[in-house]
C-alpha cells in the first residue's frame, strides 16, 4: 500500500502475513522507497525477510526468491498520487506529491495541533478535516486567525468552539521548539526541533542561518543542511502569518544547560521499554527532551557510541535485543529509576 505523509512524500508499506520479531507482531513493514523496492527485486506475494531497523521500525530485507509463487508481478509503483491523484515529483528517491505539503494539509495540521507540537486540546481530525474542506484553514497560521464562529461551525458546538478558542490562544505561547516543529519542516522532528531553536535561539535567527550556519547544529550535516534552509525559506509566508498572529518566535533560556556539564554531558543514550517510577509516563519525546536538558544526546540503537542505555525490564522476563547488544558491548544499562536518579535535578 501507497500512504502520503504529511510533507508529501511517499511511503510505500508491505502488508505481511503476521509474524514475531523481538516479541512483538508484525504485519506491516516500511518499504523506504521505490528505487529500494527495485533494487531488491520484490513481487507481489513473495516470501520475505525482515528485520527491526534500530532494533524498532520494521523493514522488508529480501525477498526469498525460490519461494516466489508462479506468475508473480513486480510492486507497481504508482503512476499518480495516491491520495490526490495528482502529479508526483520523481526527482528524488523518496518520491513526492507535486502539491506538497498541500496534498496532505489535514494530516499536516492535525500533527502541528498534536499534544507535543502546539498541544490544542480537543482540535482532532474530525475537526481538522471540517476547517480544511470549508477553506478556513490553509495553513498552520491560518489555525490562529479562527473566530469563535468558525470553530463551532466545524465543531458543531458553541461550547465546543469557545474552548477551541481558548486553547488556541494558549498554543500562541509554545516555546520556539514546538512551534517550528509544528511547520513540518522536512527532515526535522521534536528532536531535532529542539536542537534547532535551542541553537539559534529565535526563529528570525533560523530563517537568516545559510547552509554552513545550520551544520552547526548537532544532527545536521552537508546533505540535510541545505533541504533544512531550503525548506524554511519557502515557508517565509507562513512564519510572517505566525509572528503576525502574535505567536511566539524565541526560545527560552534554560538556566540548567546554559550552564553545560550536566550529568549527561558527551553521552549518547538509548531508551528502551516501558518507563516505570519516577518517569513513568514519559513516552519517547519526553525521554529525549529530559537527555538532552540533562546535556546528552538521544540515540535510537544500541552502537559502541552509545554510553547508557535505559532499558526497563520486559514483560517475559527476557533481556530485549537491545540490552543484549549492550552487554554485548559493555554498554552501562540502567533500569528507569537508576536513570531517574542520575537525572534527577532535570526532572522537575
Amino acid at each position: 500500500v501507497w500512504e502520503v505523509g504529511r510533507t508529501g512524500v511517499l511511503a510505500p508499506t508491505a502488508l505481511l502475513a503476521a509474524v514475531e520479531i523481538d516479541g512483538s507482531t508484525v504485519t506491516r513493514a516500511t518499504l523506504h522507497n521505490p528505487a529500494d523496492i527495485r533494487r531488491r527485486d520484490l513481487h507481489i506475494g513473495d516470501t520475505v525477510t525482515v528485520y527491526k531497523a534500530g532494533d524498532i521500525i520494521p523493514r522488508v530485507q529480501a525477498a526469498v526468491v525460490p519461494l516466489r509463487p508462479a506468475g508473480a508481478i513486480p510492486v507497481p509503483l504508482p503512476e499518480a498520487c495516491p491520495r490526490c491523484g495528482g502529479e508526483i515529483n520523481t526527482a528524488q528517491e523518496r518520491w513526492r506529491c507535486a502539491k506538497g505539503t498541500a496534498c496532505a494539509l489535514p494530516a499536516l495540521i492535525e500533527y502541528a495541533a498534536g499534544r507535543e507540537m502546539l498541544d490544542i486540546d480537543g482540535l482532532g481530525k474530525t475537526y481538522v478535516a471540517a476547517l480544511v474542506e470549508s477553506g478556513d484553514v490553509l495553513d498552520v497560521a491560518d489555525l490562529f486567525t479562527l473566530t469563535v464562529e468558525q470553530l463551532t461551525a466545524a465543531s458543531g458546538s458553541a461550547k465546543r468552539g469557545a474552548k477551541l478558542a481558548e486553547q488556541i490562544a494558549a498554543a500562541k505561547d509554545r516555546p520556539l521548539n514546538r512551534v517550528f516543529c509544528a511547520l513540518g519542516v522536512l527532515g526535522t522532528g521534536r528532536s531535532m526541533s529542539r536542537r534547532i531553536a535551542r541553537h539559534f535561539g529565535t526563529m528570525e535567527a533560523i530563517r537568516q542561518a545559510d547552509a554552513t550556519e545550520m551544520q552547526d547544529v548537532e544532527g545536521i550535516g552537508p546533505e540535510k543542511a541545505p533541504v533544512v534552509v531550503e525548506q524554511v525559506a519557502a515557508l517565509a509566508p507562513v512564519i510572517d502569518k505566525l509572528a503576525a498572529a502574535g505567536v511566539n518566535m524565541t526560545e527560552p533560556v534554560d538556566p540548567s544547560a546554559a550552564q553545560g556539564g550536566g550529568p549527561l554531558e558527551g553521552k549518547v543514550v538509548v531508551v528502551t521499554g516501558k518507563m516505570a517510577g519516577p518517569l513513568e509516563g514519559f513516552g519517547r519525546s519526553e525521554m529525549n527532551a529530559l537527555i538532552e536538558k540533562a546535556g546528552g544526546r538521544a540515540g535510537s540503537s544500541v552502537s559502541a557510541k552509545t554510553s547508557i542505555l535505559v532499558a526497563a525490564p520486559s514483560a517475559n522476563g527476557k533481556p530485549s535485543s537491545k540490552a543484549v547488544k549492550a552487554a554485548e558491548l559493555g554498554v552501562e544499562v540502567l533500569s528507569p529509576e537508576a536513570f531517574a536518579e542520575r537525572v534527577a535535578d532535570y526532572l522537575a
